[in-house]
C-alpha cells in the first residue's frame, strides 16, 4: 500500500533474549491493536523489546518494553480531506493512503525520542515493521520481518515471490470488480507503485536519512518474512510462498467487566440492542448530515435500543431510543447476550469480534477492504450491506430488522465462528512463534522463493515468451518461403511442359 520507511536490524543468533525493535507508525487504532499484542507477548518472553508508536500503552508491569511516543495529537491534520477517501476512486483513495502514510511518517520523524534513537546507532537482533510503512534506518540493522493489520497490496506479494492472480486472488480493494478489471488494476497498481510511489517515498527518505543508503525498493526486496492479517471466513483460499505466514483474532481478548452505566443499559434492554459503530478510521461524525439523517430515522423506528459509538457530546436530533458515547469497549459490549446486531463499516478487526461473540452484521462499507469483507458476510448469509450512497431510511431499517430477527444469521455466525477459532494456537502465539523462528534462523533464507529474486521479465518469462513468438515468426517467414519457391518451381514445371 504505501511504501514509506525502511527497517533493518543486526544478525544474532540468539533468540532467549533478543533485542528487538517494533516500527508502528500510523496513529489509528484499529491498525495499534492488531500490534499491541505481539509486542507484549514479545517483551513477556524476556526479549528487550523497543517499540516507535503514536500509541503507547505505558504499562509499568513490562520492564523489558520501552516504547517511544511518537503522537502528533487529535489535532493532528490530513494532508487533504479525509472524505476522499469514501467518496472518490480508485486513484483518489490510493492517493490519499499514500499521501497520509507520508505525511504522517515526516511529522514523526522530527521527535525527540526518535531523532535520538537514530542518533545512538543502537543495533537489533531484528526490526519488526507495519508493513507498508518502510523506515531506512540502515544502521539499526540488517534482518526484519514486516506485518499487516488487515491484507497486503500487490507489491508486497512481489517483494517475497509470492504468486498473484487477478481472479483467484484479487486485491482487496476490489469488491465487485469483473475479470477484465481486476487485471488492469494489478498493472496499473505495479506501475503507480514502482514508478510514482515508491521512488516518492525514496526521496524522502534520503531527505531525512541522506544519500548513503540503498534504494527502499531493494531493501523492501530483503524482507525475511510477512505476517498477514488474514483468516478462513473473510479471505479467500490462495496460495503463498512459505515466508508469507497468515495470522488473524491478534486483538481478541477475554471479556472484561463493562463500564455500569452500559452495563446497566444493556441489562436493562431486554427487547434487545443493536451495537452501531463505524470504527476510528471513518467516524460517525464524518457522515453527511443527509446520510447522518437517514440513519437516525431509521434507528428511531426500531424496537430495540441502540447504542452509538458517537465521537462528539451531541447527537442533533437523537431518538429517544439511542444510547451514544465518545468512546465503548466493543469487545465486551458484543459479547453482552441482548445485543441483537451489529451495524459496521466493516473492518477486519471489527468483523472478527463480531464473529468470537456469535453477533450477526449490518455492513455500511466505506474504504479499503471493507466493501470486500461485507461482500463475503453476505455471501455467508452472516448479514446484510447498505451502501452508504444509496443509504435511505427503509433500506437500513430493513436490513437490522431482518439481520435481528431471522435466527439464520446468527446460527450462520455461529457456524463461521467454529471454523475460525479451530486453530492449533493463537494468533499471538503463532506470530510470536515465526518471530522468534526468524531470529533463530538469522533471517530463514531457506525459505526465500527464487520468484522474489527475479526481474520482472524473468518471472513472467517474457523473455522465453519472446524467444517462442522470434521462433515462430521465423518459422513462418521460411515455411512461407519455402511455400513461395515451390509454387514457382511448380509454375516453371507447367510452362516448360506446355512449351
Amino acid at each position: 500500500m504505501i511504501s514509506i520507511f525502511c527497517l533493518i536490524f543486526v544478525l544474532s543468533p540468539a533468540v532467549q533474549c533478543a533485542k528487538i525493535l517494533g516500527v508502528f507508525p500510523f496513529p489509528s487504532v484499529s491498525h495499534q491493536i492488531v500490534f499491541r499484542p505481539i509486542w507484549k507477548e514479545l517483551s513477556r518472553r524476556g526479549h528487550q523489546v523497543t517499540v516507535i508508536t503514536p500509541m503507547p500503552l505505558h504499562d509499568s508491569s513490562l520492564v523489558n518494553l520501552t516504547e517511544i511516543d511518537v503522537s502528533l495529537g487529535k489535532d493532528a491534520p490530513f494532508p487533504m480531506d479525509p472524505w476522499i477517501f469514501v467518496t472518490g476512486n480508485t486513484w483518489e483513495r490510493l492517493n490519499f493512503i499514500v499521501e497520509t502514510g507520508l505525511h504522517f511518517i515526516q511529522l514523526q520523524l522530527p521527535k525527540q525520542p526518535l531523532q535520538d534513537l537514530i542518533k545512538e546507532d543502537k543495533p537489533f537482533d531484528l526490526v519488526i515493521f507495519q508493513h507498508s510503512f518502510l523506515y531506512n534506518i540502515k544502521k539499526w540493522g540488517i534482518l526484519f520481518l514486516g506485518i499487516s493489520s488487515l491484507g497486503v497490496f500487490p507489491h508486497s506479494h512481489d517483494s517475497l515471490g509470492n504468486p498473484t492472480h487477478p481472479v483467484v486472488s484479487p486485491d482487496m480493494m476490489l469488491a465487485s470488480f469483473s475479470r477484465f478489471q481486476s487485471l488492469l488494476y494489478n498493472f496499473w497498481y505495479r506501475m503507480l507503485y514502482y514508478w510514482y510511489i515508491l521512488p516518492k517515498a525514496d526521496r524522502i527518505a534520503r531527505k531525512h536519512f541522506g544519500d548513503d543508503m540503498p534504494y527502499l525498493g531493494d531493501i523492501e526486496r530483503n524482507m525475511s518474512l510477512l505476517l498477514v492479517n488474514n483468516n478462513p471466513i473473510i479471505h479467500a483460499v490462495r496460495p503463498n510462498v512459505p515466508n508469507i505466514v497468515e495470522i488473524s483474532q491478534l486483538h481478541i481478548s477475554e471479556k472484561k467487566p463493562l463500564p455500569q452505566d452500559i452495563k446497566d443499559y444493556l441489562d436493562s434492554s431486554t427487547q434487545g440492542v443493536v451495537y452501531f459503530s463505524l470504527g476510528s478510521n471513518v467516524k460517525s461524525t464524518y457522515l453527511s448530515v443527509e446520510v447522518r439523517q437517514e440513519i437516525i430515522k431509521a434507528l428511531g423506528e426500531l424496537p430495540y435500543n441502540v447504542l452509538w459509538k458517537w465521537e462528539s457530546d451531541h447527537l442533533p436530533d437523537r431518538p429517544p431510543n439511542v444510547l451514544t458515547r465518545k468512546w465503548l469497549p466493543q469487545q465486551d459490549i458484543l459479547g453482552h447476550p441482548n445485543i441483537k446486531a451489529f451495524v459496521t463499516q466493516g473492518g477486519l478487526q471489527s468483523i472478527e469480534e463480531a464473529i468470537t461473540n456469535e453477533v450477526p452484521l449490518v455492513g455500511i462499507p466505506f474504504i479499503t477492504d471493507q466493501p470486500s469483507n461485507i461482500k463475503r458476510i453476505v455471501e455467508l448469509g452472516m448479514g446484510q450491506m447498505v451502501e452508504h450512497q444509496t443509504l435511505t431510511k427503509e433500506k437500513l431499517k430493513e436490513a437490522i430488522l431482518e439481520v435481528a430477527g431471522d435466527p439464520e444469521y446468527k446460527e450462520n455466525v455461529r457456524k463461521s465462528k467454529f471454523i475460525m477459532v479451530d486453530q492449533p494456537m493463537t494468533g499471538v502465539d503463532k506470530a510470536v512463534w515465526w518471530i522468534e523462528y526468524v531470529i533463530r534462523h538469522n533471517g530463514a533464507k531457506h525459505l526465500r522463493s527464487q520468484g522474489a529474486d527475479m526481474s520482472f521479465y524473468e518471472y513472467f518469462m517474457i523473455d522465453v515468451a519472446l524467444f517462442l513468438l522470434a521462433c515462430f515468426i521465423a518459422m513462418y517467414r521460411l515455411v512461407a518461403k519455402i511455400i513461395s519457391k515451390a509454387k514457382r518451381f511448380i509454375n516453371s514445371n507447367k510452362k516448360v511442359k506446355r512449351n
